[in-house]
């Protein structure tokens, strides 16, 4: 197990209000064919091994482990259910908010998911839920691929899975093989060490000088850890045990319009819209807010790695200014930060410190998440999902939405997903916090009419006049930033941009930005 993948596991064990579960909503024009709906979920569970595979610990010694399930049974992770029809989007959002609030049974692999028929019009949907541990945001990428056919009569070629060996439950092996993996994570550590010595006696201004800025940064993700959160209406209300959901659908060219005549990226975009949208709803409730915490969980996949699981995923921290009802001045304000915290490095800091932590992991990653608990008021992420049309044994996949964790203290996520010309937006909201997401979700529509207003009535503004516009725009008091830490770092090239924590933890992709 990746030491990331590690932190979302040892959490749900420390803060017994943080569920790290990602979920997916895949919207269908009819119900597919059950008996070729089953093969192609027998195919996704050749072709993705995690879906076969439980966890494993051994004395808390080392990382836990992946091992393949010998009572692994299909029927168990597959349910089906008929709403009363005919049944609208909102009891779609509403049955899969329910049963994305239930936790996993530990002893099996971690997914479940729910064929739903019954929809308005004979549409039907899939939910999928898994525990974020399996995977991030760009990681689903690959059990799609694996799930879905290019055509509507495509054939469904099941490949064979080669049975697990009987096994005696003996945990000898697995705890052999952690020893061995917490001797070369040592020793990795001390030969990283000698290195940094060579590198230092050989020219050792610039060596100091890098090893200086990392013990720095780290030791600002740790100051950051002991800073008490901002005070949020909202997030005071959190239990972090319910879930209800909403969503809605932007186009991507659209999107891609806006951007393009503002400058900057996506995210940029997609940020100063939910900043806005926030802003209407704590005015909505009488709340002054200036300033909310999020974390963008940031892709740190290679090329190589586009499909595999696993989390190589790290995050950056943006203090969303919903107070400003500007559009352009909120967007002068969040480009400043995005562009500042991808660059200072933060992100090789995740990495150490989660590879250091790697070596005493259960007590590491538990402090960790307790300490990151309730400092993040909302996690945005943003994923590219595939450009072309799928399908689902038979059915069309006409739209996706992704979902990512809330938890004690952080009242509401919402993740985007690409899909074809279209981006899904989903909303994970605690209820004890914001019983009504559907208002959120009507404040983003709202939020982007008028930027897209803004920009149609006047010339495309230059970065100058940004600027102009943010230094006349009120500026709360500074405040320090959370840490992101709850949304993990990893190993050397294991992930920043959580989805969706991500479903992702949704996760800012690199191809998003573009």
């Amino acid at each position: 197990m990746l030491p990331t993948d590690a932190f979302f596991w040892y959490a749900e064990a420390a803060t017994p209000h943080l569920r790290p579960l990602v979920a997916g909503i895949f919207a269908l024009d009819q119900a597919p064919d059950r008996r070729r709906f089953r093969a192609a979920m027998e195919r996704l569970v050749a072709h993705v091994p995690r879906l076969h595979h439980r966890v494993v610990e051994a004395l808390a010694i080392g990382l836990p482990e992946w091992v393949d399930d010998p009572a692994f049974d299909l029927d168990y992770h597959l349910r089906s259910i008929i709403l009363p029809p005919p049944a609208n989007q909102r009891h779609l959002f509403d049955f899969a908010g329910a049963v994305f609030a239930t936790p996993l049974d530990h002893l099996r692999p971690l997914w479940e998911a729910y064929l739903i028929e019954g929809l308005e019009h004979d549409r039907a949907a899939l939910f999928i839920k898994m525990h974020h541990s399996v995977m991030d945001g760009a990681g689903a990428v690959a059990l799609f691929d694996a799930m879905t056919q290019a055509g509507r009569s495509e054939p469904i070629r099941v490949p064979h899975r080669a049975e697990a060996p009987p096994t005696s439950g003996a945990r000898s092996p697995v705890l052999a093989r952690q020893i061995r993996a917490v001797v070369r994570a040592a020793a990795g550590v001390v030969a990283a060490a000698s290195r940094s010595v060579v590198r230092a006696l050989n020219d050792p201004l610039p060596a100091i000088d890098e090893m200086v800025r990392t013990a720095g940064r780290v030791g600002d993700l740790l100051r950051d850890m002991t800073v008490p959160p901002l005070a949020d209406p909202l997030a005071a209300r959190c239990t972090g045990i319910g879930r209800r959901l909403d969503g809605t659908t932007f186009s991507l060219p659209r999107l891609r319009r806006i951007k393009d005549a503002l400058g900057g990226t996506l995210n940029d975009l997609v940020l100063t819209t939910v900043a806005g949208a926030l802003g209407r709803y704590h005015r909505d409730l009488g709340i002054r807010m200036e300033e909310v915490a999020c974390v963008v969980p940031m892709s740190l996949r290679q090329d190589h790695e586009s499909h595999t699981l696993g989390n190589r995923v790290g995050a950056f921290n943006v203090m969303l200014p919903v107070g400003l009802r500007n559009p352009l001045a909120r967007l002068a304000r969040i480009r400043a930060q995005t562009k500042l915290s991808k660059g200072n490095g933060k992100s090789a800091s995740y990495q150490a410190l989660m590879q250091a932590i790697a070596l005493v992991p259960a007590a590491g990653f538990r402090f960790l998440a307790r300490q990151a608990s309730g400092r993040i008021h909302l996690i945005c992420s943003n994923v590219p999902g595939p450009s072309v049309q799928r399908y689902l044994a038979g059915a069309k996949i006409d739209g996706v939405y992704a979902f990512a964790p809330v938890m004690l203290g952080t009242p509401i996520a919402i993740a985007l997903v690409s899909y074809g010309d279209s981006v899904g937006v989903g909303i994970d909201a605690d209820p004890a916090a914001i019983p009504d997401p559907e208002r959120i979700r009507q404040h983003l529509e709202t939020e982007l009419d008028e930027i897209e207003r803004r920009i149609s009535s006047r010339a495309r503004p230059t970065m100058h006049a940004l600027q102009l516009v943010d230094s006349r725009a009120r500026r709360p008091a500074r405040r320090k930033q959370p840490a992101a830490a709850v949304m993990a770092a990893s190993p050397a090239h294991n992930e920043p941009k959580m989805a969706a924590m991500a479903p992702a933890m949704i996760p800012e992709e690199r191809r998003a930005t573009s």
